[in-house]
């Protein structure tokens, strides 16, 4: 893992007045930002485009458009400035990362090219398998040129049996750098065991070229899985030049702008790291996992215990669950087909989205995956794009207002968004009958928002009745009344920070250090060397939030396992039980696998004569961090009247058409006040849709609570 130098750091001037928390979140089309003024608990949020050619300028537009603020005004002023960046992810995604070479032991360097032979299909479900054209290997990051082998060995049990010969990793070093590779990969066979020829390697190519960025898979991740280790070595060097080079320059930005804090960066296992200690391939797809910290502390608040936790943007359909409080871990990280070993807050996504493309296959109506994405963007636009999309149905249907986009910052085309669905969805599909079209188009993606839903909860045993939903993102509100009905949800909270709900995430983020350690344990596991095992992970964990300031009295610890029955690939993480640990404790955490086994897999799954074993040990380090301070507000009665705009034509169905629905200012409700739908409640840049026969509520927080017909209240 490569150290970034320049990165701002506490001190300088004296922060006796600071009282600001600044989250920002970089997005494929928009850069969020929210200030939490601490003293007295009111939160300002705003958005600008983001600007691809140099991220860090839509950071600084983003504040600079904050109500009332500059940023040469509010980083002096600001305790902590937590950002989510998508440098890497974007990297990763449109393969503009940096050539990379692999040091591999011999006879082990296609195992990044064979991907466990799961390639193809890895992260697809099963009825995407089906579908033979979407299983496609993608294209290596490391090709076979720049992937050489050394002779040495290592058993699994750590016993060198054949040493690294100094010279010939010498020679393999310079034939990658002569090729002109810019960062370099290590990954040796069961280097978790001995990692002492990784760390060599390491330092010869320190020594070789001392600005070249060096992945060691032991240092990023030591557990089983030859090729997941060395797949998140290479992420990691493929990702990690441009990462780091992005928040040197965002840091010394911020440093000369008044930033004295230290600037801390969000990553995908769910905490912020001190932007020195960051970890680039941990970045990867960190926004989404902001998301979940922000509806859990909402949630926290509501007192809502079971949450499915959704994002609507311009491409994706984001869900992750918050059951009994807690949120999960992703069993397998995978991103872009590669499966790779890295903490990563369980979100599953399809492509559907504001931005999503209605196509015609074979006279059936389909939507996305394909994206307008940003530029050239939905028909309505005006940019020219000429693909009809989600965003253009819910203009021509009424639920957008074309001049009141963005606030009014960004007037959309009606007549390029109807003129786009009648050519391309509507003549070949409704016999040139546009709302039936824009109607089919909503109807389409909310049921496959819906059937998302239903995965992540009945195939996991859950009942999505017990839920409630919280609904952010550019697109989120807009069709939370319909999606959420079809999935068998109730209720749903769209929160006062929707339209910026990751970069509210990152201000209420901790800091976080989760570490894990293979050791393949037959049960019952002798005690003693399970308790050095999780002794060794909390004391480096320890170490490492220490060395970002933590002190002891802040930090949380936590422990779990991966359990399997043998000859088994499915693995089952279960809690361990803090203090020393003794047979009865590791017995309970054997029955805790079981009871989880079978709720995964079915009663009756659980099969004990084949023999359970321990895989993996995990430690989860937790520096608490101050949290915004939410100001209740008084009821001010139910009539949302003041709050009222006027009415305007919006169709809900094809029978009744379009009918005069009243319109109302979202900033300008109070708490208390209900809406009797439908209705369309307008905020500068959301829109929530509430339904015929449903209603809507203000809640002290100055969330909306829609309460959306069936489903049960738990």
């Amino acid at each position: 893992m490569a150290k970034l130098a320049g990165a701002a750091k506490t001190g300088g001037r004296s922060q006796a007045k600071s009282r600001f928390a600044v989250g920002v979140d970089v997005g494929g089309t928009f850069t969020d930002a929210v200030i939490v003024d601490t003293e007295r608990g009111r939160i300002y949020q705003s958005k600008a485009p983001t600007t691809p050619q140099d991220l860090s300028q839509g950071v600084f537009d983003a504040l600079n458009l904050s109500e009332g603020f500059s940023a040469e005004t509010l980083l002096p002023r600001t305790n902590k400035f937590a950002h989510g960046t998508t440098q890497s992810t974007n990297a990763l995604f449109t393969r503009n990362g940096a050539k990379v070479g692999l040091i591999a032991t011999r006879g082990f360097g296609d195992q990044i090219l064979i991907m466990r032979g799961g390639g193809r299909v890895a992260g697809m479900s099963l009825p995407e398998r089906r579908h033979f054209a979407p299983t496609y290997k993608p294209d290596p990051i490391v090709p076979k040129p720049l992937i050489v082998e050394v002779s040495e060995r290592v058993d699994y049990k750590g016993a060198v049996i054949t040493p690294l010969d100094p010279e010939e990793a010498r020679r393999a070093l310079e034939a990658l750098l002569e090729k002109g590779v810019e960062a370099v990969s290590i990954a040796l066979l069961w280097s978790l065991r001995n990692p002492a020829h990784e760390r060599a390697l390491r330092d010869i190519a320190a020594a070789l070229s001392p600005g070249t960025y060096v992945s060691v898979s032991s240092e990023l991740a030591p557990v089983i899985g030859e090729y997941e280790r060395t797949a998140t070595a290479v992420i990691d060097a493929y990702v990690g030049p441009s990462t780091v080079d992005y928040i040197r320059l965002l840091a010394e930005r911020l440093r000369d702008a008044g930033l004295r804090s230290a600037l801390l960066i969000l990553q995908a296992g769910g905490g912020v790291s001190r932007a020195e200690q960051v970890v680039p391939v941990q970045t990867i797809e960190s926004g989404p996992a902001a998301g979940i910290l922000a509806s859990q502390f909402l949630a926290e608040k509501l007192g809502h215990r079971n949450v499915i936790a959704t994002d609507v943007g311009g491409t994706t359909f984001k869900v992750g669950l918050i059951v009994e409080g807690e949120w999960a871990y992703a069993r397998d990280t995978v991103v872009e087909k590669f499966t790779y070993r890295a903490p990563m807050v369980d979100v599953t996504s399809i492509g559907a989205g504001g931005g999503s493309i209605a196509w015609v296959d074979e006279g059936r109506l389909r939507i996305g995956p394909q994206s307008a994405a940003a530029e050239p963007g939905p028909a309505c636009y005006g940019r020219g794009g000429a693909a009809p999309t989600v965003t253009d149905a819910d203009v021509v249907l009424g639920y957008i207002d074309p001049d009141y986009f963005l606030g009014g910052r960004m007037p959309l085309e009606g007549a390029l968004a109807e003129k786009s669905i009648r050519e391309r969805i509507a003549e070949p599909l409704f016999g040139g009958d546009v709302v039936r079209a824009a109607l089919g188009i909503r109807q389409v993606v909310n049921a496959q928002m819906a059937d998302l839903l239903r995965k992540v909860t009945v195939e996991r045993g859950h009942d999505p009745r017990d839920f409630v939903l919280m609904v952010y993102g550019g697109a989120g509100p807009t069709h939370c009344a319909l999606f959420g009905p079809e999935a068998g949800v109730g209720r749903a909270v769209v929160p006062f920070t929707a339209p910026v709900h990751s970069a509210f995430g990152a201000v209420t983020s901790d800091m976080r250090v989760t570490l894990e350690r293979s050791d393949p344990l037959a049960a019952p596991p002798e005690p003693g060397r399970v308790r050095n095992l999780y002794r060794a992970l909390e004391n480096e964990a320890l170490e490492r939030l220490k060395a970002e300031g933590k002190r002891r009295g802040e930090i949380e610890l936590s422990r779990s396992a991966s359990l399997r029955y043998r000859r088994q690939m499915h693995e089952v993480s279960v809690p361990v039980p803090a203090g020393r640990l003794d047979g009865k404790a590791l017995a309970g955490a054997v029955e805790e696998f079981e009871r989880r086994y079978e709720a995964r897999y079915g009663r009756g799954a659980a099969y004990r004569e084949a023999g359970v074993e321990f895989i993996g040990f995990k430690v989860e380090a937790v520096g608490r961090q101050a949290k915004p301070r939410l100001v209740r507000r008084r009821p001010k009665g139910k009539s949302p009247s003041g709050a009222l705009k006027g009415r305007r034509p919006v169709c809900f169905d094809a029978v009744k058409g379009y009918r005069r629905t009243p319109i109302y200012e979202g900033e300008r409700l109070a708490s208390g006040n209900l809406v009797p739908g439908p209705a369309i409640i307008e905020y500068a840049s959301t829109t929530v849709v509430v339904g015929p026969r449903q209603r809507a509520e203000v809640d002290p927080y100055q969330n909306v609570t829609l309460h959306l017909g069936g489903g049960r209240r738990r």
